[in-house]
């Protein structure tokens, strides 16, 4: 059976280059509204919730390549013939894998703080979280946020799940918006190696400058598969280097593609 097309928001900008965002592990298109908003004006924007997260369908497979193929079947839709591709932590390694199997539809690839080598499992107490919650059998939003901060100390991650909360419309009960089952199942899988990589177009690395995902460790092959690639860091921002210091992650993001 053929998967159905992702949700996605895509702007009017017929005549404009592409731009193609995806979010990362947990996250939707929503995460990025506001600089899609303000790429819109100068690209045409394709925003997507990745299968399992937002309101795109719920999968047993969480594969890379199917993953890849989502993408495809977009474009495809869209009759987008070349694409800027920008990915985020889980959404860098899903566009890092498509620029290795669709390189020719690539005009440039954006990979915001993450790398294709595997990381340590760095997303457990999150689960933990996830896990130990049981949304049906709450009333309220202030009831979940209030079990949400029992559980973890980090406002930026509170505020994060928050915003993955929704109502069943069959049950009228609360219901986590990503399909945490599969999630939670092939984690260990989605943080390892790429199956596919490298890629010999122009690429630009963004890393914040807080954050630990992308190293002098981490980096130290990157140019072996990625020639062309060039490495940067945001001030001020940690992994969620697009909400830390959105300004100055748009200004080098621009620039960079612009350089074209």
């Amino acid at each position: 059976m053929v998967a159905p097309l992702l949700h996605y928001k895509i702007t009017d900008n017929f005549s404009k280059p592409v731009l193609m965002i995806i979010h990362g592990l947990f996250g939707s298109l929503d995460n990025w509204q506001s600089l899609a908003k303000k790429w819109s004006e100068s690209f045409r924007v394709i925003s997507v919730d990745v299968r399992n997260h937002g309101r795109s369908f719920h999968s047993d497979d969480m594969k890379f390549e199917s993953l890849v193929i989502d993408l495809h079947r977009i474009i495809g839709h869209e009759s987008v013939k070349k694409l800027h591709l920008l990915g985020h932590s889980m959404g860098g390694k899903i566009a890092m894998e498509f620029a290795a199997i669709y390189p020719d539809l690539i005009d440039s690839l954006i990979i915001v703080d993450v790398s294709p080598y595997p990381y340590p499992p760095h997303h457990t107490e999150v689960f933990d979280m996830l896990q130990a919650i049981d949304l049906r059998s709450l009333s309220s939003r202030v009831e979940i946020e209030k079990e949400v901060r029992n559980r973890i100390d980090n406002e930026s991650v509170i505020q994060f799940m928050m915003k993955n909360i929704r109502r069943n419309e069959s049950t009228l009960t609360f219901e986590w918006k990503f399909n945490l089952s599969v999630l939670s199942r092939d984690y260990l899988y989605l943080i390892q190696r790429l199956p596919s990589q490298g890629f010999n177009g122009r690429t630009l690395f963004i890393g914040g400058e807080e954050s630990k995902y992308i190293t002098k460790e981490t980096s130290l092959y990157l140019f072996d598969l990625y020639p062309k690639a060039i490495l940067e860091y945001v001030s001020n921002a940690g992994h969620w280097v697009h909400a830390d210091n959105p300004s100055e992650f748009y200004d080098k993001v621009t620039s960079f593609i612009n350089q074209d």
